[in-house]
């Protein structure tokens, strides 16, 4: 059953500054929010959409309020027309907000690094119209992110991100399409064509080092390593698994997660949890179909009871147990990507081993099994939608390259 039509559908506020109503599929501006002139056009209309059965007539005339609005206000009211309000950079930004909102929930960091370009761009150019907004002043804004020491691949980055805002905003009819147009002309940083520094290629971690961490790890993230370094999985997928997310109903277990990289993309993913993987995960899986397999709290209390173990002095009673009553910060009910990497580079530390992050376990799998199976099966393990990706990823090792040189014809 359809939902009844509304008698006031209700009066909002626009990122122009103005109120605005949607009578039938269609806004109506309605002048400077919350002003006498909008409240007065607002009720004028409203009475119009009520007395014609809920609806607006079919020859209805916005410019009509303005006279009628009159009656209802001492002052002459002020034009209605959004295209007569002036559009601003902030405009832009604000509106923005709202997508990646929504558009990055289970993604802080994104959302963290694109609120602060948000941020930026208001501090410096918030109070300039949008449309005015081009290329120089974006390139100033670039040199800045450079001058902060960040390196040349992360400035493009973040430049793209501007240039991505602008292209919203143009969805939204808030600025012309030249306006985003103009911005894409920017070329993006070239090597030697800035000071800002170079990133080093991701490389994999060699298999001893991770041993000798896990050494130092909780066997809660000892067996997030295990499970992580047989299937290649995204540091964020390991943490998400579920027992609900777990298809043991064939030989094979398969884990399908709801969330993943490319899930927004309507693409699904599988990953075989076989041999060291399945044996990792079992003990983790007698608990709540909903809840996560791998618990902070169950990490930090083997931590804690370790620590009372190695103890040589006898425990005093005021030592007994130190708990706070209410703490100000408590484990999470799962780890996120940089609880796990900090936990981690933590234990590598302990360990006197070079610090190293989770993403690199991804790479180690992949050049292993594309090394051993070829790219095909790295690109299927990796669950890459295209062989190029795969190859970022696992890259020929030195290895592959000497027995290509010894098999290459001679001279």
């Amino acid at each position: 059953m359809a939902r009844p039509k509304a008698k006031a559908p209700t009066l909002r506020y626009h990122l122009s500054g103005q109120s605005v109503v949607t009578l039938d599929g269609k806004d109506y501006y309605l002048g400077k929010h919350d002003s006498p002139e909008s409240l007065a056009r607002y009720a004028v209309l409203i009475g119009i959409y009520q007395a014609n059965g809920l609806k607006l007539p079919y020859d209805f005339d916005a410019e009509l309020l303005d006279a009628k609005a009159a009656i209802l206000t001492p002052r002459a009211p002020q034009p209605t027309h959004q295209a007569e309000q002036v559009l601003l950079v902030r405009h832009v930004t604000a509106s923005y907000r709202t997508l990646i909102v929504t558009k990055y929930p289970h993604n802080p960091a994104e959302l963290h690094r694109l609120g602060r370009i948000c941020d930026e761009t208001d501090t410096y150019e918030g109070d300039r119209r949008a449309d005015d907004y081009g290329p120089l002043a974006l390139q100033r804004q670039r040199q800045r992110w450079v001058a902060a020491g960040n390196s040349r691949v992360y400035c493009n980055r973040l430049t793209n991100a501007v240039v991505r805002m602008f292209k919203f905003a143009v969805s939204q009819e808030l600025v012309k399409p030249e306006t985003w147009q103009r911005l894409q002309s920017v070329e993006p940083l070239r090597i030697g064509q800035t000071p800002a520094p170079e990133t080093e290629p991701r490389r994999p971690v060699p298999i001893e080092v991770v041993r000798e961490t896990a050494l130092h790890l909780s066997p809660v993230l000892k067996a997030m390593l295990r499970v992580q370094v047989a299937t290649g999985m995204r540091p964020s997928e390991v943490c998400n698994i579920r027992p609900c997310d777990i298809d043991r109903r064939g030989a094979v277990w398969m884990f399908r997660p709801t969330k993943h990289k490319t899930a927004n993309k309507g693409k699904r993913k599988a990953v075989p949890l076989v041999g060291d993987a399945r044996e990792a995960l079992t003990d983790y899986l007698n608990r709540d179909a909903m809840a996560y397999c791998f618990s902070p709290a169950e990490s930090m209390a083997w931590f804690r009871a370790n620590q009372r173990a190695k103890r040589q002095s006898k425990v005093q009673p005021s030592q007994a147990s130190r708990a706070k009553q209410k703490p100000r910060k408590m484990p999470g009910e799962r780890f996120d990507a940089g609880s796990y990497r900090q936990s981690i580079q933590r234990a590598a530390k302990r360990a006197g081993v070079e610090s190293w992050h989770p993403y690199q376990l991804r790479h180690l799998a992949g050049t292993v099994v594309r090394d051993a199976l070829g790219p095909e099966a790295a690109q299927a393990l990796l669950g890459h939608a295209n062989l190029s990706m795969t190859e970022h990823y696992a890259k020929i090792t030195e290895l592959k390259a000497v027995e290509a040189a010894n098999a290459a014809p001679q001279l």
